[in-house]
C-alpha cells in the first residue's frame, strides 16, 4: 500500500536517523500476521480496574500461558488496565512490574503478545467528546511513553494496541470518529518516540465501536495514523454478532420484547412451537422466523474487512469473539440442540476468519458457569487444562492442526536484546539447554545477559527485570536468582 509517511522534510531527514540509532528494524506488519494463526485473550484479569484478581480470575501463571501455547495458539492478548494504576499521569511502578511479569510469560512461551490500553472506567473510550480530547490525548501520550519505553527493546512478537472498544454512539459516530483518530495518532507518535525497537514495532489501531460497518464507513485506510514507516500498523474489530445469540442474557423491550436466541444455525439445529422466539434470527417485530443466522452473514461481514483492509495492505485481528455457552440456562435436549449450534457457530466463524485473512482472537474469561466463554481452565483446577476441548478443536482444525494432544512447548528466553536462547519443556521436564547466562550481584544490584527473576525460599517470585534488578526495599534473608540455568543465592543482611 502507498501511504503518505512524513509531512515535511525535516520529518523525512529524521526517518534516516530513526533507521540507523533506534535499534533493529522489526519484520512488516503483513509478516507478523504470517505468524498470529488464531488467538486467546486473558480476559477479566489484568484490564480490572485497581486488582487484577477482583473478577474471580488469580493473576496468570506460567503453567496457563504456556497451556495456551500448548492448545496451539499463537498469539494471546492481554487487557490492560492502566489509568487506575496510575496518579498524575504516573503509571504506578509496581503495576508495571506485574504487566511485565505477565507479558514476559507470554514472550517466553513464543506467543505474538497484544498489550492494550482497556477500558478501565472508560478514560478513554467513553470520552469521544471535544471537551474531553485533550485530556485524554494528554493521557494517551503519557501512559504510551511510559509503556512503550518500559518494553522498548522487546522483539517483534510484542504488539501495542491503541485502545480496546471505543465508543461511538448512533447519532454522533462520524464526529467521534474523527476524535478517535486523534487519540491513536497520539497513540502512534508516542511510541515511535522511544526509539529502540518501538521505531518499528507493529501497532494495532482500532475501528469506532470495533464495529465493522461503522469502520468500512468512516475509518477507512487513508484515514489511519500518519507513521514514519511503511506497513507496520493493523487494524482491529470485535465479532459479537448477532448480540441477541453471542452475548444477550436478558429480555429487552426494543418496541418489542425481544428474547436472547440459543439456537443457531438451520434445519434441527432450530427451536419448534412456543420456543421459537430463542432462534437466531426470529423477528420479534415481525413475529416469526426471518431469516436464520448462517455462516453467510459471516463471511459478507468479514469479507469487508478483507476488501477494505488486508487487500489494502493492513491487516486484521478479531480482537474479541464468541458466544455464550449457555450451559444452566438450558438443560437436557434443549441445551444439546445450544450446543450443537454453539459448535457449529465457531465452526463457521473460525473458517471465515482463515478465508478472509483476519486472526480470530477468542475473548475468554475464565467463568465456568452460566453464559461462559472459557476455553482453558484458570478457576479450578489443574490451572491451564482445557476446559472446552471441542471448541478448541473447531479452532485448531480450521487452521490445520489435528485434536488437542498436549506434548509440551519451548520456552523462549531471547524476547529482548540480551536475551539467553530457548530451552525445551516437555511435561514439566526440563531438556535442552540455554547458551551460557552471566548472572552476578554486584552490591544492590543482579546483572545478566536476559531476563532476571527473584524468588523468596518458599518460591514465590517477587522481582523479575531485563538484564538488570535492584535489591532495594528488600528485607534482610536469602533469595534465589534466576537467569536462564543458571541460579545464584542472595543473602541479604
Amino acid at each position: 500500500m502507498k501511504r503518505r509517511i512524513l509531512r515535511t522534510a525535516a520529518m523525512a531527514a529524521s526517518v534516516s536517523l530513526v533507521s540507523m540509532s533506534w535499534g533493529a528494524t522489526l519484520p512488516t506488519a503483513t509478516e507478523i500476521f504470517n505468524k498470529m494463526g488464531f488467538g486467546i485473550n486473558i480476559g477479566n484479569t489484568m484490564e480490572v480496574p485497581g486488582n487484577p484478581t477482583g473478577w474471580g480470575n488469580k493473576f496468570p501463571t506460567e503453567a496457563y500461558i504456556d497451556s495456551v501455547k500448548a492448545a496451539g495458539f499463537s498469539t494471546i492478548r492481554i487487557p490492560c488496565a492502566w489509568d487506575s494504576h496510575a496518579k498524575d499521569g504516573v503509571i504506578n511502578e509496581s503495576w508495571m512490574d506485574s504487566v511485565q511479569t505477565v507479558v514476559d510469560m507470554c514472550m517466553r512461551a513464543g506467543l505474538v503478545t497484544v498489550l492494550n490500553i482497556h477500558w478501565d472506567g472508560g478514560w478513554l473510550e467513553g470520552n469521544l467528546s471535544d471537551d474531553k480530547k485533550d485530556e485524554v490525548n494528554a493521557k494517551q501520550k503519557a501512559y504510551w511513553t511510559q509503556i512503550a519505553t518500559r518494553f522498548k527493546n522487546y522483539n517483534e512478537r510484542l504488539l501495542f494496541a491503541s485502545a480496546n472498544e471505543p465508543a461511538t454512539t448512533d447519532d454522533n459516530y462520524k464526529h467521534e470518529t474523527e476524535i478517535l483518530a486523534t487519540y491513536h495518532q497520539t497513540f502512534v507518535d508516542a511510541v515511535r518516540a522511544t526509539g529502540g525497537n518501538n521505531a518499528s514495532r507493529t501497532l494495532v489501531i482500532q475501528g469506532p465501536s470495533t464495529s465493522i460497518d461503522r469502520s468500512v464507513e468512516v475509518y477507512t485506510v487513508d484515514k489511519l495514523p500518519k507513521d514514519v514507516i511503511e506497513n507496520r500498523l493493523m487494524f482491529e474489530v470485535h465479532y459479537y454478532d448477532p448480540y441477541t445469540y453471542t452475548l444477550m442474557n436478558e429480555p429487552a423491550n426494543w418496541g418489542a420484547i425481544v428474547e436472547p436466541q440459543y439456537y443457531w444455525g438451520t434445519g434441527d439445529n432450530l427451536a419448534t412451537g412456543d420456543d421459537i422466539v430463542h432462534n437466531c434470527g426470529y423477528n420479534a417485530w415481525g413475529g416469526g422466523m426471518g431469516d436464520p443466522c448462517t455462516k453467510s452473514q459471516m463471511d459478507a461481514s468479514l469479507g469487508k474487512m478483507k476488501k477494505n483492509y488486508v487487500d489494502k495492505g493492513v491487516p486484521v485481528i478479531i480482537g474479541e469473539f464468541g458466544a455464550n455457552d449457555r450451559v444452566g440456562v438450558l438443560t437436557g435436549s434443549n441445551y444439546d440442540k445450544h450446543r450443537k449450534g454453539r459448535l457449529e457457530y465457531y465452526q463457521a466463524f473460525m473458517s471465515s476468519c482463515k478465508a478472509n485473512q483476519v486472526v480470530p482472537i477468542a475473548w475468554d474469561t475464565g467463568h465456568e458457569g452460566e453464559n461462559n466463554m472459557t476455553i482453558i481452565r484458570r478457576q479450578s483446577e489443574p490451572d491451564g487444562s482445557i476446559f472446552d476441548k471441542d471448541v478448541l478443536d473447531i479452532m485448531r482444525k480450521a487452521y490445520g492442526l489435528g485434536d488437542y494432544v498436549n506434548t509440551g512447548i519451548t520456552h523462549d528466553e531471547n524476547f529482548v536484546e540480551g536475551g539467553a536462547g530457548t530451552i525445551a519443556v516437555r511435561n514439566g521436564g526440563v531438556t535442552s539447554s540455554f547458551g551460557r547466562v552471566n548472572l552476578r550481584r554486584e552490591g544492590a544490584m543482579l546483572y545478566a545477559s536476559g531476563a532476571i527473576k527473584l524468588f523468596d525460599m518458599n518460591g514465590n517470585m517477587l522481582r523479575r527485570g531485563i538484564s538488570e534488578l535492584s535489591l532495594q526495599g528488600l528485607r534482610q534473608g536469602v533469595y534465589i536468582a534466576k537467569s536462564g540455568n543458571r541460579q545464584l543465592k542472595v543473602n541479604l543482611r
